[in-house]
């Protein structure tokens, strides 16, 4: 870090000492650089210097803690170079990477393995990956679940016909889970479901307007009424000023106003339903008004009034006995739901513990336990401890907490004193993670200023100077957010002091740099959508780059280049590869950060199918998936063929009686599935992309990096769920099936650099920033599906259900539904303009927004006529996508005249300090270029060196065969390895299609029955097996601690194993120092070493080691072998395995310097040891 002078707000922030600190710090504020000087500050000034070990520094993600320890060493490496000599900073240096920056997770799970004695947990948990913990929760989901049909609880099977009314029961394990996920939100879960059955019980309630839901609902409807009054009485205020307007409208207004103020006047639910509007009545005439504007906006105030009105009626429409009755018939269930969550939690907890792992939540649960007094909620005496070693705990992203890792927080600070909590709430967008932004709404709002506060009191300090925009991309973004944001509406008032303000000169632009494109078409046949826009959006970014557009480099200016471009939208699910087509068609080179699942990308759907072929072929849809791709490339008509023949048959059984251009596809096929039968995955894998081409095929398509990126993705994640343990084919199907069920993901990585335009999610892009920003499909309807789930879950309002009645066939909302409905919509709008927020602060020095609508003129209109200055309230609530805040802003803006031209002219225009861009194009009149001329010109003579190289031979076409990478086992000979390979099984069904009920019988395959003896000689104590009755003890615990299932355990051979542990080579390998196990490596060795004819070319040799023992003079190689040989075969099979073993030879003599003195095979079918020759 440079030496940067740091603005008097950030100072304060450096300085500030002795309360808990808030630092509410705007987007671009430059946090990193002062929380980085905070900490050295402390660090290496005072009259007590400190180790920079003795703070915590919590951050959101991993990446952001590294990003912060490279940041926190080059600062000490630049004031090192400065005082060579202090002993003091070089000591910090050295202790860098013993300072806690770490997540909370992380964090968490260093506590629990320090004190882990003290909660009775395995001091080698495991803690597992989220996809991991989903699949293992819907697992035991169906357990449990099964179990209590089977029990036929009659208050399970009510509850279950209520949630599963009109389909079956698919709803009630999401309900589960999302009730489950609820409480463990909670720093105290027990008290939780005890509060929830408090609310949820009715006896308490006399009116339907004491309980929760009740109070909730009148309250926002009073707050409604409250400023339809308001607006009532302004207008008849202003429509005394035009006295043919207060004539016909008047007498309606005034009898509107009072029908409204005796609905406020109702202080019970009855009263409210009693008073009900039935009708605004008819407005009068106004003939000639004195200003038809001013008496069709005030006809509109009216008109949604009363729309708004019947929708808040429709709420209050049953008396109070009535709407408690219909609680009362859920409440049962509801109660049930919360009591099987329970056991669900329960059993979870259970299975965890007998897989010794845990889950990120309990990670935060156990730390709490750890922490705080169950009874008295204080910090316990290990809490006191933990905080005794920090001077102070500094959370980033604090806006990203939630309540238990603040609990976490707390108990660990000195009284809450030492606590630095620095984020913005107004990038607060993770609510689908349980990001709580009231934690930190909370504190702003009670905390006083720094300048304010008294000695120990805690405080805030505001930084809202931003260091990455131009000034006029801050004076947009104020624009927009200080007319649309609100307490109600986002969180907070966005008022002066939360207003960006410029921290850096820029030089200026010829142009203007914020733009705003409205499109439409009113063309009879138009085209997608999406379509649409992408197209519109190449043909701009490529009008800037061909008129060389400027943007800032160092002090200067420089043109514009498509490495400088993003387009942000709030999901790239259905629209990605629309975009990349567009831009690829314009000529533009473009890379996608698509974000979402790798299981839903076409080449991973591709490639899963093949894999589900592999283990079984007759499935129609995954066979039909691959022949069609782009991989194998059968036609329609080639696909319908051998059903001409066949059309009984399933389609595998059609395509094989058929041949002919089938035939190759299935040459291919029975290879892959004779490799699956004795290749370890990661070589399976290998094997595909090697006979299939699958990364070239696909790497030629558009946006072919990112489509490889993902398919090298899904191979690694393939590697990895292998390392975990799990070796067969059919494993991996079953976690993946289970995962898809589930609705987990495996995150798609991002796309590389280059020169290239990007494309990304706004969630993807925070923290980001890019010269120039495109925000596309700002029309994007916001996504409020949650809100049609049959259960709801708040935080305040408990559950809400529908009421289904069985008898009459009907299902509606009750009164907790509706309640919880409207709460959560508001936080789900709000969070949205928090993420339109997040979008626009990403712009360095351009911003161009589109907005895509077939209605665009009758939105514009509709939008015009509610507008006020400042909009009311109720118009930002009512956005139903983020492009309306942005059109309500372009509304007021004087130099809107295209917006005007379509809506008439707007009294709220006004004159800003910065101008836009705004137009307004008809896709039907706009010839859109949709192909650039990127072919270079012909050369005037043929480069005849060029062509003269194309004649001669390629120097390395032997390399070019071989592999850059092989493992060991594929040097066998190519035996079919009935020994599988190394790690535990996951008990899968056989067929990706249907799962095998938890009833029936599940028998081993013969590879499975080699990884069982393989895993039992890898995790047991080699002590105890030289006895029957040591090898049943070593048995009984590999099965509680959860290193084998009992089938495997069924599947060891004890008989063998006692052989060889009471032979010669046994008692040998027991009385040696050191033996190693399951010793993994990966080497560089010549090709010619591991038998490929190739000089002077090298190749990754990795491989995995059964045995080994390490002597002064040498290594013995020990390799176990399950093979189901005869005496007679013996040799012939020991020379197939030779090459495998002289390759572990070759590797570990070159890892421990040592020569290999013995190479021996034992195989356990016979009991021979066969030593090779090394």
């Amino acid at each position: 870090m440079a030496d940067i002078r740091l603005t008097a707000a950030q100072q304060a922030v450096v300085d500030s000492e002795g309360g808990a600190l808030l630092i509410s710090a705007a987007a671009g504020s430059g946090k990193t650089k002062v929380l980085v000087d905070r900490l050295l500050k402390r660090v290496l000034e005072g009259s007590q210097p400190h180790n920079i070990d003795e703070f915590l520094v919590i951050t959101y993600t991993k990446a952001a803690a590294s990003e912060l320890r490279l940041k926190i060493a080059q600062e000490l490496s630049r004031r090192l170079a400065a005082a060579p000599d202090d002993r003091h900073l070089q000591h910090q240096l050295h202790r860098i990477y013993l300072a806690e920056i770490s997540t909370v997770h992380a964090f968490c799970g260093n506590l629990l393995r320090t004190y882990a004695h003290l909660l009775d947990l395995p001091a080698d948990f495991r803690v597992a990956e989220e996809a991991e913990a989903q699949a293992l929760r819907e697992k035991v989901l169906d357990t449990l679940l099964e179990e209590l049909y089977t029990a036929e609880d009659s208050d399970f099977l009510a509850m279950a016909s209520i949630f599963g009314y009109g389909r079956d029961d698919q709803r009630l394990p999401g309900a589960i889970l999302q009730i489950q996920q609820e409480m463990r939100c909670r720093p105290d879960m027990t008290r939780w479901r005890q509060e929830t059955r408090e609310t949820l019980d009715l006896s308490r309630y006399g009116d339907a307007a004491e309980t929760p839901w009740g109070a909730y609902l009148l309250s926002e409807f009073r707050r409604f009424l409250t400023r339809q009054i308001e607006k009532f009485q302004a207008a008849l205020q202003e429509m005394a000023q035009y006295p043919r307007i207060e004539k016909g409208l008047a007498p309606c207004f005034t009898e509107n106003l009072r029908q409204l103020e005796a609905l406020l006047s109702c202080e019970s639910w009855d009263a409210v339903v009693s008073g009900r509007v039935e009708t605004f009545g008819r407005v009068g005439t106004v003939r000639q008004p004195e200003d038809a504007a001013v008496k069709e906006r005030l006809s509109k105030v009216r008109s949604l009034c009363w729309s708004e009105l019947k929708a808040w009626q429709e709420l209050f429409f049953a008396p109070s006995q009535a709407v408690l009755a219909d609680l009362r018939e859920t409440t049962g269930a509801l109660q049930t739901l919360l009591d099987v969550a329970a056991q669900f939690d329960e059993a979870y907890a259970a299975e965890k513990a007998r897989r010794r792992v845990l889950d990120f939540s309990d990670l935060e649960h156990q730390a709490i336990r750890l922490l705080v007094d169950r009874y008295t909620g204080a910090p316990t005496a290990t809490a006191r401890e933990v905080a005794s070693r920090y001077r102070e705990i500094l959370v980033d992203e604090y806006q990203d907490s939630n309540a238990v890792q603040d609990v976490i927080f707390e108990a660990i600070s000195q009284g809450g004193q030492n606590r630095f909590m620095v984020g913005d709430v107004k990038q607060s967008i993770y609510r689908f993670r349980l990001a709580d932004p009231g934690l930190f709404l909370q504190k702003y709002e009670a905390y006083p200023d720094e300048a304010d506060a008294q000695p120990g009191e805690p405080r805030k300090i505001l930084l809202s100077e931003n260091f990455r925009s131009r000034p006029e991309i801050l004076a947009a973004c104020n624009q927009v957010f200080s007319l649309v944001m609100r307490r109600r509406v986002g969180g907070l008032d966005y008022t002066a002091r939360e207003a960006l303000r410029p921290g850096r000169s820029f030089p200026p632009l010829p142009d203007c740099p914020v733009e705003l494109h409205c499109l439409t078409h009113t063309g009879g046949s138009a085209p997608e959508k999406s379509r649409a826009e992408a197209q519109f959006v190449a043909g701009r970014i490529r009008e800037m780059l061909a008129a060389g557009t400027p943007v800032t480099e160092g002090e200067g200016l420089r043109p514009m280049r498509p490495g400088d471009v993003v387009i942000l939208m709030r999901s790239l699910s259905s629209t990605a590869n629309v975009y990349l087509e567009a831009l690829s068609q314009a000529g533009i080179p473009a890379v996608c950060d698509r974000g979402g699942s790798l299981l839903e990308t076409s080449e991973v759907q591709i490639l899963l199918a093949l894999l589900q072929l592999i283990d079984n072929p007759h499935q129609d849809i995954p066979l039909l998936t691959v022949l069609a791709s782009p991989v194998f490339g059968f036609t329609p008509e080639q696909l319908a063929k051998p059903r001409t023949k066949e059309r009984r048959e399933d389609l595998f059984d059609a395509i094989t009686a058929y041949g002919g251009d089938f035939a190759p596809f299935l040459e291919l096929l029975e290879a892959l599935r004779e490799d699956a039968k004795w290749m370890r995955l990661q070589e399976l894998m290998e094997s595909i992309f090697r006979r299939t081409g699958f990364l070239s095929v696909f790497a030629a398509m558009d946006d072919g990096l990112g489509r490889e990126r993902n398919l090298l993705a899904f191979e690694s994640f393939v590697i990895s769920f292998e390392q975990g343990g799990a070796k067969a084919l059919p494993d991996l199907l079953w976690y993946l099936q289970e995962l898809q069920e589930s609705g987990g993901q495996l995150p798609v990585p991002k796309a590389g650099g280059g020169d290239a335009v990007r494309l990304m999610t706004i969630h993807s892009s925070k923290g980001l920033e890019f010269p120039v920003v495109f925000l596309a499909d700002l029309s994007r309807k916001f996504n409020l599906q949650d809100m049609r789930e049959a259960i709801l879950v708040d935080s305040d309002l408990a559950l809400g259900c529908n009421r289904v009645d069985t008898a009459r066939f009907v299902r509606y909302p009750t009164l907790a539904k509706s309640a919880i409905v409207r709460k959560k919509t508001a936080e789900a709008v709000s969070e949205e303009l928090r993420v339109l927020y997040v979008a626009m602060t990403r712009a360095k020095d351009r911003l161009v927004m589109t907005y895509y609508s077939r209605r665009l003129q009758q939105e514009l209109k509709n939008l015009a006529s509610q507008l006020t200055m400042p909009p009311s309230e109720e118009l930002c609530a009512a956005a139903t996508c983020p492009g309306h805040w942005i059109l309500l802003s372009a509304l007021c803006r004087t130099e809107a005249g295209a917006l005007f031209a379509l809506a008439g002219e707007s009294p709220a225009s006004q004159v800003w300090a910065d101008t836009w861009r705004i137009t307004a194009v008809d896709l039907a009149e706009h010839e859109a270029v949709t192909q650039a001329e990127t072919a270079p010109p012909l050369p005037p003579t043929p480069d005849l060196e060029g062509l003269a190289l194309l004649g001669k031979p390629y120097p390395h076409r032997e390399a070019a065969a071989i592999p850059a990478k092989v493992t060991a086992t594929q040097l066998k000979g190519r035996v079919p390895d009935q020994e599988a390979a190394e790690g535990a099984v996951v008990k899968a069904p056989p067929d990706f299609s249907f799962r095998r009920p938890s009833f029936l019988p599940h028998k081993l395959t013969p590879a499975e029955r080699g990884v069982a003896t393989h895993l039992f000689m890898q995790f047991a104590r080699y002590e105890c097996l030289t006895t029957p009755s040591g090898i049943a003890a070593e048995r009984q615990r590999l099965l509680e601690e959860a290193f084998l299932t009992a089938e495997q355990l069924e599947a060891v051979d004890e008989k063998a194993v006692l052989e060889f542990f009471t032979a010669p080579l046994g008692q040998w390998l027991l009385s040696q120092e050191e033996v190693r196990r399951e010793f993994k490596f990966s080497l560089l060795v010549d090709a010619a070493e591991v038998g490929y004819q190739v000089e002077g070319e090298t190749l990754m040799l990795q491989g995995v080691v059964d045995c080994f023992v390490v002597e002064p003079d040498g290594l013995t190689i020990l390799d176990f072998k399950t093979d189901r040989v005869g005496e007679k075969s013996i040799q012939a099979r020991a020379q197939d395995y030779t090459p495998q073993i002289r390759a572990y030879g070759k590797a570990l003599s070159t890892i421990y310097n040592l020569p290999v003195k013995r190479l021996i095979l034992y195989f356990f079918a016979t009991g021979t040891a066969v030593e090779v020759e090394a």
